[in-house]
C-alpha cells in the first residue's frame, strides 16, 4: 500500500526533507552513490534518450530554457529539468514546454514509494530522479538537464550526454566548491565525458586553463563562445564569425554568450538533430527570457525581478537597469541568503534612488542585523508593503537577490492593480 494517495501527500513528503534553500548545505548529498543505485533500482532512465548537460555559475538556467525552446520549436519533444523552482515544485520538470502535472507527479512517487525507505534521498536528488524517469516515460527526443550545484558531484551526474556545456565561471558556493576560480572550475569541469564535446561560454584566464586540461585528459573536444565573437546592441545579438544578426528581447549583454553557447550547441548536434537556421534564429528571436532574470514581474509597472546573488549576476542586472534609467534614479527591493553576503555584494548595491531590505524565513536568510551597517536599507514588513508597494507605482523598481525572493515578490506584487 503507497503511502502517497494524492498529491498533498507528495508535498508533506517533500516537505519533511531539508531544502538546501533554507539548510544550506546540510541538506545536500555531496557523493553520486544514492542517486547512482536508486536510478538503477528504476531501470536507470537517464540512459533511454539523449541528453544535454548544462553548467556553470551564471548563465546556465537562461542558456537550458532557451535551448528547450530552440529544440521545441524546431519539433522535437524537448525534456528540461531545472532548478530551483520559483513558485511551484513542477516547474522544475517540464517536457514540451509543460510542466509536469500533479497526477504524473504522483505516479512517479507511487511507483518509487519502496525505494525511498531503503535509500535516503537529498531534496534535490529526488527531483532529478523524477526528471529521469519523466522524460523516459514521455519518451522525449532530448532532454537538457541543467546542474544544480557545481558539476563533479551534482546528482545530475550520472548522465552520459551527447554535449557538455559550462556557461561560466564565477566565486560562488565557495563553501561547497571551493575558495577560488580554479577550484570552483575543476568542480564545474567534473560534468566533462570521456570523448563527449564540449562547449564553453565566456571563460578566460585560469578557469579556461582549468577545463581545457580536464577536456585533454578526457579526449573531449572544446568548442568556444567566443569563436562567434559574439556582439551586443541594445538586444540585437550579433554573432560575427556566423554573419548573424538577432533581435532579442534580452536586457543584458551577458546573454549574447548564452545565444552563442546555444547556437554552438545546434551545430555540434547537427547530426542527430538537424536545425534549419531560420528555426533558431526564429526561436532565439521570440525567446522571453527565463523566469526569473531580469523578468518584468508586473504587467502595468516598471517593475523587474532579477535573481541576482553573485558579483557576475549583480553586474550584470545594473547594465539591465542602466539600459532602461541610471541607476540613482531605480528603486532597490533587495534580499538574500546570509551566506552570500559578502563586502563585493554591497558595493554593486548602492548608490539606489531609495533600497529597501525583505528579511526571508529559514535559518539561510539574512536578516535586517547580517548587514551591519554595510547598507542603507528600510526594513518592509508585512504590514508596511501595501503602502510602500503603492507609492513605488511611478518609480522603476528592480526586486533583486536570491531566487527564494521570487515567491515572496509575486504574492506581494501581484494584487497591486
Amino acid at each position: 500500500m503507497s503511502r502517497f494517495n494524492s498529491i498533498s501527500d507528495v508535498h508533506s513528503f517533500l516537505d519533511s526533507i531539508p531544502m538546501f534553500q533554507k539548510a544550506g548545505t546540510s541538506a545536500a548529498n555531496f557523493s553520486l552513490d544514492a542517486i547512482r543505485t536508486f536510478c538503477e533500482a528504476l531501470g536507470d532512465p537517464q540512459k533511454q534518450y539523449p541528453s544535454i548537460h548544462v553548467a556553470g555559475t551564471n548563465g546556465k538556467g537562461t542558456t537550458s530554457y532557451l535551448l528547450e525552446k530552440i529544440y521545441s520549436d524546431a519539433g522535437y519533444k524537448a525534456g528540461l529539468f531545472t532548478s530551483p523552482h520559483l513558485l511551484r515544485y513542477n516547474e522544475r520538470v517540464r517536457v514540451g514546454q509543460l510542466e509536469i502535472t500533479d497526477q504524473q507527479m504522483l505516479e512517479f512517487f507511487r511507483t518509487a514509494d519502496d525505494l525511498f525507505k531503503e535509500i535516503k534521498l537529498s531534496y534535490f536528488e529526488i527531483s532529478t530522479a523524477l526528471a529521469f524517469w519523466f522524460f523516459a516515460e514521455q519518451e522525449v527526443d532530448v532532454a537538457i538537464i541543467e546542474t544544480g550545484l557545481g558539476g563533479r558531484l551534482d546528482s545530475t551526474n550520472i548522465i552520459t550526454p551527447e554535449v557538455s556545456v559550462i556557461t561560466s565561471i564565477g566565486l560562488d558556493h565557495q563553501s561547497v566548491l571551493g575558495d577560488t576560480i580554479e577550484e570552483i572550475a575543476a568542480e564545474k569541469a567534473g560534468i566533462i565525458k570521456e570523448s563527449i564535446p564540449v562547449v564553453i561560454g565566456n571563460i578566460t584566464g585560469s578557469a579556461k586553463t582549468v577545463i581545457e586540461h580536464e577536456a585533454r585528459s578526457k579526449h573531449a573536444s572544446l568548442t568556444y563562445a567566443e569563436e562567434l565573437d559574439p556582439k551586443w546592441n541594445k538586444g540585437t545579438v550579433t554573432l560575427k564569425k556566423a554573419d548573424i544578426e538577432i533581435k532579442t528581447s534580452f536586457k543584458e549583454s551577458v546573454n549574447r554568450w548564452n545565444v552563442a553557447i546555444s547556437f554552438l550547441v545546434t551545430e555540434v548536434l547537427q547530426d542527430q538533430f538537424p536545425m534549419p537556421e531560420d528555426r533558431l534564429l526564429d526561436a532565439i528571436k521570440n525567446f522571453e527570457g527565463a523566469p526569473g532574470r531580469f523578468e518584468k514581474i508586473h504587467p502595468k509597472y516598471e517593475w523587474y525581478f532579477s535573481g541576482s546573488h553573485n558579483s557576475q549576476a549583480l553586474e550584470s542586472s545594473l547594465e539591465g537597469i542602466r539600459a532602461i534609467k541610471s541607476i540613482s534614479e531605480t528603486v532597490l527591493v533587495f534580499s538574500a541568503m546570509k551566506d552570500k553576503l559578502n563586502p563585493e555584494m554591497f558595493k554593486y548595491l548602492r548608490g539606489f534612488k531609495k533600497a529597501y531590505f525583505i528579511e526571508q524565513e529559514g535559518d539561510r536568510a539574512a536578516k535586517l542585523s547580517d548587514l551591519k551597517g554595510n547598507l542603507e536599507v528600510e526594513l518592509i514588513g508585512e504590514s508596511q508593503k501595501e503602502n510602500i508597494l503603492n507609492e513605488l507605482k511611478t518609480e522603476l523598481v528592480i526586486f533583486m537577490g536570491s531566487f527564494y525572493f521570487y515567491p515572496i515578490v509575486k504574492r506581494w506584487t501581484e494584487n497591486v492593480s
